[in-house]
């Protein structure tokens, strides 16, 4: 039975990205006092660097029926969308038997209905979170387009078609008119696609972050930036955070929302959640060239093409490096003539490239919510690929939930910690 906090009770939120931003400005929205710490800058890192898009559709999981048959390519294809590096194989093996363990029909089935239910309210959050503030001004609400060349490509798209439908999320089947209506800069060989019109985007995903940033601070929220090495707890048991210079920070709750590291501080408070970095890369285009309208996600070549801050960011590839290894350059360089293809008129530059460690749980599900019988300790990580997506309504839900929302704590129900 978790105990219901009250107004003016303290909370620390370890981590300053977007979930770790809306979930302490939720908290704060609550009546209660929050520290937000981080080392960098809020908002920075994957939550700078990703595709920009709020994607409700997006309710099928990485573990599914054949992914065994798949692993073969990850280790053998450099260049393909999901790649493993042979090095990193062993420390990954706990985390990839739990991956293998959710792609039975039954696990995909009930951790797609999990998903489901959180990305139901994941737009109207962003509004319930950031109406009448200037950060709801960043959001922009053309929908998501996926597009393909061919008959035989469309069939992959059947199973998120049936999702969307089954969960009553809205998704368009469209021709190649329809395609060049909604995006004339795409290639003419694009001739299948589909559209989720209730899907938005983002246009700067930093400058989404430093705007909740603002508002927190504004509402009374406390930030302090220096490097956490340890966590522990007191005689009380209320938990503590250590920095790298011996200061303390204590509180009566916890929200560990620290993005790919969340797998290790769980450590310092139970058993070690099993979060691994799926690293992303991207690379922006040069000013002057068309942008898009919209995002585009290019289901053969899986990429995205969103437009951010006024130029094209190309976004793709998933990568299974751990969290000490250097970047491998070529998984961004690749997109150039990927996005090339995709869109004709493209300059051949790139002006920036990026990469990032997506926090990924081995059934797709996010962390949120405390263990049972520790109600001090709470979970806001693990997102994946839909960090953005699901920030704000995983900050709204875990803030009502810790204040007491029965309601909202059954809503984290499919998300708890408890489950491996």
């Amino acid at each position: 039975m978790m105990t219901r906090v009250e107004p003016g009770s303290t909370v620390l939120v370890l981590g300053a990205g977007i979930v770790g931003l809306c979930t302490a400005l939720a908290l704060q929205r609550r009546g209660l006092a929050v520290t937000l710490i981080d080392s960098g800058e809020p908002g920075a890192g994957c939550s700078a660097g990703n595709a920009a898009m709020i994607q409700i559709g997006s309710s099928l999981p990485l573990a599914a029926p054949g992914l065994l048959r798949r692993v073969p390519g990850m280790l053998t294809d450099p260049e393909g969308p999901l790649v493993m590096r042979w090095r990193h194989l062993p420390a990954l093996m706990p985390w990839g038997l739990k991956l293998l363990h959710n792609a039975t029909p039954e696990a995909t089935a009930r951790n797609e209905a999990a998903l489901a239910g959180l990305l139901s309210g994941a737009r109207r959050a962003f509004d319930d979170l950031l109406a009448g503030t200037p950060a709801h001004g960043v959001i922009r609400n053309r929908g998501e387009l996926y597009v393909v060349r061919t008959e035989q490509a469309f069939a992959a798209y059947r199973a998120k078609i049936e999702a969307c439908r089954y969960n009553g999320v809205e998704i368009e089947v469209l021709d190649a008119a329809r395609i060049r209506e909604l995006e004339p800069l795409l290639s003419p060989e694009y001739r299948h696609g589909v559209y989720v019109p209730g899907s938005a985007y983002v246009d700067h995903p930093q400058r989404l972050s430093t705007l909740i940033f603002d508002q927190f601070l504004a509402e009374g929220g406390q930030f302090e930036r220096c490097r956490i090495v340890k966590g522990g707890r007191s005689v009380e048991g209320q938990p503590f955070l250590t920095s790298d210079s011996g200061r303390t920070f204590g509180a009566e709750r916890l929200v560990v929302a620290a993005g790919s590291a969340a797998g290790g501080v769980s450590g310092w408070f139970g058993p070690r959640l099993p979060i691994e970095p799926q690293r992303g890369y991207h690379i922006t285009l040069p000013p002057g060239a068309d942008a898009l309208q919209g995002p585009v996600i290019e289901g053969e070549m899986s990429i995205a093409v969103s437009p951010v801050g006024g130029v094209n960011r190309v976004a793709g590839t998933m990568e299974f490096a751990g969290h000490s290894a250097a970047p491998d350059w070529r998984r961004a360089e690749m997109l150039m003539p990927l996005a090339r293809r995709m869109i004709p008129t493209l300059p051949d530059q790139i002006e920036t490239r990026w990469y990032g460690d997506r926090p990924g749980t081995p059934d797709s599900v996010p962390v949120l919510g405390p263990r049972k019988g520790d109600d001090r300790v709470w979970y806001a990580c693990g997102h994946g690929m839909l960090g953005l997506t699901l920030s704000a309504r995983s900050g709204v839900l875990l803030a009502a939930a810790m204040t007491g929302d029965a309601q909202a704590a059954q809503a984290l129900a499919a998300s708890s910690p408890d489950r491996f």
